[in-house]
């Protein structure tokens, strides 16, 4: 790959990471599945067992086979899940459909971050892969916070048009990654040309490499808590007394904000950046943790402002974090390992999901994970080896 190639693909990786994040189905897609007869809840645990089950394999196959072939396929898959919605009329249907949309996101997943990074590594060393992590996550954010108020037109427009319309952003999508070109991967030794192979050796790689196995671990216990923060707000902002007009703005500017971090993540020194993956986990977990306290005591404004708090700081972490870990990755294992870091995420939302829904009133929800994130984030923060 040539230095010229390299940033050429990184100005189509920026494209890639908007379009493909117009996300139309996100708010739609819950409401549509009910209206055609199907149960939401087993669509949304196949999602996860589809993520759980797929992410390590076809993260080793994006190191076999290759990064842009890998999301290709995973786009090909998107392709005819957001089509075949079009046909659910039951809980079978919109299982399997909603069930291959997980799926086609693993082949993706890993192997997209995993192109940017060796790309970026190209230009500018790895200070320039962290700041390329973090505009791409930045454009994400932003088409995630643009796409709801778009799709909840379409919707009212037409039921299935937000899913034509994915349809429409995906074939865009594919089109882009097709015109990419990628480092070329070290072949790997004859035991790891296998998936299964492939696997093994990443595993022991993590086992083996303590900063890599405490960030994977801490991976997916952060990740986990911020997730839950934005699932659970649909109904703990209409429960401190928030309609739900007002609700979906709240989400549009905490996405906002969460990009304006990422923004700002980009433009820091190396040094500083050391600091934001230092301490804003810290800032998240009392944000979450705040949100939990001001809920109980009907103080709405209060708890938008804790929102916005532990999303900005997750927006200024998560792609300095990110950059943290591949950089300790080899090269022909990146893919691989980042899946494992995404299939453990999976894991642990599969877990934590349904159980905190046990917790009442729902801003107890967020007086325990703020707890633990808190407490995760202090024992991070005092660990001094990963900045």
């Amino acid at each position: 790959m040539t230095h010229t190639q390299a940033r050429a693909t990184i100005r189509r990786y920026y494209l890639y990471a908007f379009v493909g994040s117009l996300q139309f189905t996100w708010t739609t897609w819950l409401a549509f599945v009910l209206a055609r007869g199907g149960n939401p809840g087993w669509a949304e645990s196949a999602y996860h067992l589809a993520i759980l089950l797929g992410e390590v394999p076809t993260g080793a196959v994006a190191d076999l086979l290759g990064r842009r072939f890998s999301m290709m396929i995973g786009l090909g898959l998107s392709l005819v899940a957001a089509l075949g919605h079009l046909w659910i009329h039951d809980t079978f249907t919109a299982v399997l459909f909603v069930g291959l949309s997980g799926f086609a996101t693993t082949f993706h997943s890993g192997a997209s971050q995993a192109l940017l990074y060796e790309t970026a590594e190209v230009v500018g060393g790895t200070d320039y892969a962290r700041k390329a992590l973090a505009r791409a996550n930045a454009l994400q954010l932003a088409a995630l916070a643009v796409a709801p108020a778009i799709a909840g037109f379409l919707y009212q427009w037409r039921d299935w048009s937000p899913f034509i319309a994915k349809a429409i952003m995906v074939s865009v999508t594919f089109l882009i990654v097709r015109g990419m070109v990628e480092k070329q991967s070290v072949a790997p030794s004859e035991g790891r040309r296998t998936v299964w192979g492939q696997t093994g050796a990443a595993v022991r790689t993590v086992l083996a490499n303590r900063p890599v196995a405490i960030m994977v671990l801490f991976g997916w216990v952060y990740n986990t808590a911020l997730a839950m923060t934005g699932q659970y707000g649909q109904a703990y902002f209409p429960y401190t007394g928030l309609a739900m007009g007002i609700t979906g703005i709240v989400f549009a500017v905490g996405t906002s904000a969460s990009s304006g971090g990422s923004a700002l993540a980009e433009r820091v020194s190396a040094t500083g950046a050391g600091r934001l993956l230092r301490f804003a986990p810290v800032f998240a977990g009392l944000g979450i943790l705040g949100m939990g306290f001001f809920g109980l005591h009907g103080m709405a404004i209060m708890g938008v402002a804790a929102y916005l708090i532990a999303a900005s700081a997750d927006g200024l972490m998560y792609p300095v974090f990110e950059a943290k870990l591949n950089q300790a990755i080899p090269n022909d294992q990146r893919a691989t390992i980042l899946s494992i870091q995404n299939a453990g995420f999976s894991m642990f939302m599969s877990m934590t999901f349904p159980a905190a829904s046990y917790l009442s009133p729902i801003p107890m929800i967020y007086v325990v994970t703020g707890a633990v994130s808190l407490g995760l984030a202090l024992i991070w923060m005092l660990r001094r080896w990963q900045y």
